[in-house]
This record gives structure tokens, sequence and C-alpha cells, in this order.
């Protein structure tokens, strides 16, 4: 099945980290049906780095090794490529910067 990411969100700019979470859920949904999923970046413009990391930590810790043969990227632009490899690269200390400042930020404005 293919998400054509600009139609899913009515959106060229993906930046949202809840968007981020709901996109995950939509997937993690489709494939218990479906065997492969194709993420269609054709017509975006620009993603963030967090909603990229939300996005694919979450997939990662559900999928492993075997998210490479459930999900498939077509007409991601080579700076999005870029910026998966760097997170793919660099998860294990990202997601102790992220969880760190997600930890300072609950200690300062919600306690």
């Amino acid at each position: 099945m293919k998400i054509k990411l600009k139609k899913f969100f009515n959106s060229n700019i993906l930046v949202n980290p809840e968007k981020a979470k709901i996109l995950y859920e939509s997937i993690k949904k489709l494939l218990v049906k479906e065997n492969e999923i194709i993420l269609d970046f054709k017509g975006i413009q620009a993603t963030t780095f967090v909603f990229l990391y939300v996005l694919f930590s979450n997939l990662w810790k559900e999928y492993g090794k075997d998210l490479k043969n459930k999900l498939t990227i077509n007409n991601a632009p080579e700076t999005l490529i870029n910026q998966m490899v760097y997170l793919k690269d660099n998860y294990k200390e990202l997601q102790s910067l992220f969880l760190g400042t997600q930890k300072n930020f609950e200690l300062a404005y919600i306690s």
C-alpha cells in the first residue's frame, strides 16, 4: 500500500511530532493487513528532524531490522535521505539527548 504523505497530511511540510505519531499509528495498523507500506514523499518540500525522529524511532522500536522489509521510501529528496541516515547512525545518542530534554522540560514546566 502506498501512503502519499502530501495527501495524507494535506500539506507539503512535515514538522509536527504529533502528526508523526499519527502516521506511525496508521502505518502500524496497516502493517497488520499489508506486507509492505510505501511512503511517498512526492511534493513534500520540508521535514523537521523531530518529525523524522518520532516517526522512525517508533517504527524501529516496533519492527527492528524487519522494518527494511516492510517499509519503502519513494521520492524522498537527498536531504531527507541524509537526515534518515544520520538518525539511524546516531539513534542511541539522539535518544538520550531527546529524553534528557524532555525530562528537563517536564521538571521546569510541568512539575
